[in-house]
C-alpha cells in the first residue's frame, strides 16, 4: 500500500484514497457534527431532514457518513435523495472563488441499490447561484455551471456537465446535462473514491481543464472546456452542489424498492496545477 500523505482527512491506518499534499487542503466538509448542516451554511436544502450520520468503520475516509434514503417510487430532489449547496462564499476559512480547485468524496450505495436509468451525484460548481444551472437552465457564458456527477444503467458513471455554449461546439448547447463517460461502474456494497479536478478556461480561450479519477485511476482528461465567456464571478469555482436523486422528472426513472447511498467527507484542496 503506498503512504498515506492527506493525513488531515483520516488516520494513518485507513486506505489512502487522496493525492493531494497536506499543505494543499483548504476545507474537509465531515458529518461526524449531528448539526453538520449548519456547519456548511447552505442558502437554502431539500429533504435535509430525513437525512442522519452513521458510523462507518469500513470507510476510507472518516468513521461517519451521511445516509441518504431513496424511497420506492421517488424521482426528483423533492421526493428522493438530498439538495443543498456548499457556497464557499458563505464559509469561514474556505475562500470565495477559485480558477482551480480540486473535490475528493467517496460513497456506496448500499446491497440492493436499484439504479433504474439514472441518478444525480455532488460535484463542483461555479460562483454565485450556480446551482441554477440544472433542471434544464442552460447556462450561457456569464451565469456559472455545474459538473455533478450521475450513475446510469446498471450503475455506469458519468460526469453529468451544464456548461455554457463552447465556440469549438463540443460542449454546451443542449436540452439538458452532458453526459461525459468516465468508462467505470458503481457496484452497490463498495466503497468508491471520486476526485474531480477543474481549472477554468481564460477568457477567450477554450483552455478550461476537467480531469477525474476513479478510486485512484485517472479516467479523464480534457482541456477543451469553456466554463466561462464572460468574466464574472459566477464563472470562476465558488461551490459544491450536493445534488443526489432519482431522475430525471418522470416515473420511469423512480426506484422500485427503497434504496440508500452512503456518502463520506468530502474535501477540497488546491490540487496538482496549482
Amino acid at each position: 500500500m503506498r503512504k498515506c500523505i492527506m493525513v488531515l482527512l483520516f488516520a494513518a491506518s485507513a486506505p489512502c484514497w487522496s493525492q493531494a499534499h497536506d499543505s494543499q487542503v483548504i476545507r474537509q466538509f465531515g458529518f461526524s457534527d449531528h448539526q453538520w448542516l449548519e456547519t456548511f451554511n447552505p442558502p437554502w436544502e431539500t429533504r435535509s431532514e430525513t437525512v442522519k450520520t452513521v458510523t462507518t468503520a469500513d470507510a476510507p475516509g472518516a468513521d461517519t457518513s451521511l445516509h441518504i434514503d431513496y424511497p420506492a417510487g421517488a424521482v426528483g430532489p423533492r421526493e428522493g435523495g438530498v439538495q443543498f449547496p456548499i457556497v464557499f462564499s458563505r464559509l469561514q476559512g474556505a475562500g470565495t472563488l477559485y480558477t482551480g480547485l480540486t473535490l475528493e468524496y467517496c460513497l456506496k450505495f448500499k446491497e440492493g441499490f436499484d439504479f433504474v436509468k439514472g441518478g444525480k451525484l455532488p460535484g463542483l460548481m461555479g460562483g454565485e447561484d450556480s446551482w441554477s444551472r440544472s433542471g434544464g437552465q442552460q447556462p450561457d457564458g456569464s451565469n456559472g455551471w455545474t459538473l455533478r456527477y450521475m450513475w446510469r444503467e446498471q450503475g455506469k458513471a458519468v460526469i453529468y456537465a451544464y456548461l455554457p455554449p463552447s465556440p469549438n461546439g463540443r460542449y454546451g448547447n443542449k436540452t439538458w446535462g452532458q453526459d461525459l463517460p468516465l468508462g467505470k461502474s458503481f457496484v452497490p456494497g463498495q466503497w468508491h473514491c471520486l476526485k474531480q479536478r477543474v481549472v477554468v478556461n481564460d477568457i477567450g480561450r477554450e483552455n478550461g481543464e476537467l480531469h477525474v479519477w476513479f478510486d485512484g485511476e485517472k479516467v479523464l482528461t480534457l482541456s477543451d472546456i469553456t466554463y466561462r465567456l464572460a468574466d464574472t464571478p459566477a464563472g470562476k469555482i465558488g461551490g459544491i452542489l450536493v445534488s443526489t436523486f432519482h431522475g430525471g422528472n418522470t416515473q420511469e426513472w423512480a426506484p422500485a424498492h427503497d434504496s440508500h447511498l452512503l456518502l463520506n467527507n468530502f474535501a477540497i484542496s488546491r490540487g496538482e496545477t496549482d
